[in-house]
């Protein structure tokens, strides 16, 4: 699909979609637990106290939703070649996956209700020891890269002798 060594990128609405995953899992690890410490200091009549650490918890879920996604967007790669996928993603930690082309048995294309909201869909790529994915690409894209890696697939089956029937 990509022969020459130019990896893809990712469309805007890849940015929307880590923008929302990004308040939603910051809701959950530091709001929440925000509002149940500001609660109890008020109880404890610590009302400026509990104030404080509710502004501090809601600056630091406003920074990690407007910076992160934008760092993850601009570090999503993927670069699809006769002999392999590859997929670079990360936020702090970059990780980098090399699957062979010939190692690859199912491909899935999926849609959670976020996905559909905003317009993406997720080609799930599953070997023998593991499964990668192509995370937040439009769903013509997601179509057309599953039905390369199945033409591809296919083709080296046929060059090794498989049986017709697959």
């Amino acid at each position: 699909m990509n022969e020459n060594g130019n990896y893809q990128t990712l469309s805007d609405k890849a940015l929307k979609l880590m923008r929302i995953s990004s308040f939603i899992s910051t809701s959950i690890l530091i709001m929440i637990p925000a509002v149940a410490a500001c609660v109890y200091i008020c109880i404890n009549n610590s009302v400026i106290a509990g104030i404080s650490v509710l502004i501090c918890a809601a600056l630091l879920t406003a920074a990690y939703i407007l910076i992160a996604p934008k760092i993850r967007f601009k570090r999503y790669r993927y670069l699809i070649a006769s002999d392999r996928v590859e997929i670079i993603e990360g936020l702090f930690f970059i990780r980098r996956t090399i699957v062979p082309i010939d190692r690859i048995y199912q491909i899935d294309i999926k849609t959670g209700p976020l996905d559909k909201a905003v317009g993406v869909a997720k080609v799930m790529i599953t070997t023998a020891g593991s499964i990668a994915s192509f995370r937040f690409l439009e769903p013509d894209v997601a179509d057309r890269i599953s039905m390369y890696l199945n033409e591809t697939v296919l083709k080296k089956l046929k060059v090794k002798g498989a049986r017709q029937d697959v």
